[in-house]
Parts: structure tokens; sequence; C-alpha cells
């Protein structure tokens, strides 16, 4: 439990606006990154239970939606949100352990769900009320920081015409709506737990992956 706690404690640190730098270069990528207008803090979410809890998650926002597979901890923000947004959050395991759910957007706390029944739901939205799911993504364009768990990174996500500033700790995962163009993530570590691993994925395949240190670049 004490682990458990300091897990949460850590998972739940404020987001803040971080810009950085390309260092290193991965999937081909030989352009530059960084010339796109930065926006303000992304709404997110951080999915916060017993460490390696599974869950299903129903991500929702004005114009997308996206199904998201993981498990606790978690933080999963939307690039380029249009509000309202929601989630959902289902636990995949039949116990009475808490799973629950913060909205931040910036340092702010939107909005909060839990549960404790066994394949229990708990929802939270925000920016008003979500009245229909959106249709699925489409392109479906995600960015995964996987590892090294716990690593505190700052990261710079942009298409064509926006780019969104992050810092988080891993594992975390990124879901662009509606991206202009191709996509490119560069993510800094800030610790020393090993390099950074991450993937991009567009409908679902892979299209750029690696691990690097203290920097990476992934391209669409």
């Amino acid at each position: 439990m004490k682990q458990n706690r300091v897990t949460l404690a850590i998972i739940s640190a404020a987001i803040a606006i971080s810009g950085a730098a390309c260092q290193n270069s991965l999937g081909g990528f030989s352009g530059s990154v960084g010339n796109t207008p930065p926006v303000t803090p992304e709404t997110s979410y951080k999915v916060l239970g017993n460490v390696g809890a599974p869950f299903t998650a129903l991500v929702s926002d004005a114009r997308m939606s996206w199904v998201v597979q993981g498990a606790a901890p978690l933080s999963i923000a939307i690039v380029n949100v249009q509000t309202p947004s929601r989630i959902a959050v289902t636990k995949l395991i039949g116990d009475n352990s808490l799973m629950s759910i913060e909205i931040i957007n910036g340092s702010s706390v939107q909005d909060l769900g839990s549960t404790t029944q066994p394949f229990g739901t708990a929802s939270a939205q925000t920016g008003g009320t979500v009245f229909a799911i959106a249709s699925a993504a489409n392109p479906d364009v995600e960015v995964n920081v996987t590892g090294p768990v716990g690593e505190h990174f700052s990261g710079l996500i942009e298409d064509q015409a926006i780019a969104f500033t992050s810092e988080d700790f891993a594992p975390a995962v990124y879901l662009f709506d509606s991206p202009s163009g191709k996509v490119t993530a560069q993510f800094f570590q800030d610790q020393n737990r090993g390099g950074i691993v991450a993937n991009m994925t567009l409908n679902g395949q892979v299209v750029a992956n690696g691990v690097g240190g203290p920097s990476i670049v992934l391209q669409e």
C-alpha cells in the first residue's frame, strides 16, 4: 500500500509547460522541429490505481474518440482537444481495489471519478456535458512513451499548424485530434533511468519507434 501511495503521488504531480530543441533523430527524420507556435496546456487524464491493474478507457472530445488499453498508472492527453471532453475507464479485474481518474488542464484539476467495484467503470468530463460519443479518430495518430517507468520527461508534439508541450512521467499516451499534415514528437528525459522508449502509431500501425537518451525524435 505504501508503494502504491508513493506512485499515485508521483503521477499526480503538476503539469508544466516546457520547450526544447532536437538532439537525436529516429525513424529517418531529417527535417527540423519546433517551428510551429505553441498552444496552451492540453487536457490530460490520470488513471490511477494498484500498479499494473488493467483497464480499458473510452476517451472522447467534441470531434473524435479513442479506445485506450492500458494499466495503472497511466497518463493520457489529447493534443488539439476540442471540449467538452470525457473519459470512462473500466477495470478489467474483478476485485474491490480503487481505480480513479483525474482530468487536469495545466495544473488545475477539472473533474474526478473513481470506482471500487469489480469490473467497475469510473467517468469524468470537462468543458461541458458530452451528450454523445464522437466517431472514432480518423486518422488515429497516437504517441506512446512507455518507459523507463517513472521517468520524468518533457516533450514537444507538433503537426504543421500547432505545437503541444508537455511534462509528465512515463508511461504516457498522447492522442492527436485532427492532425494537420505529418506529426513529429520529441522527448527529453529529466532523470537518468535509461533511454526514453517511445513509439508513434497511425491507425493502429507502428510508424516510428525507438530508444534514446537524453532525447529522441519520432516522425510519422
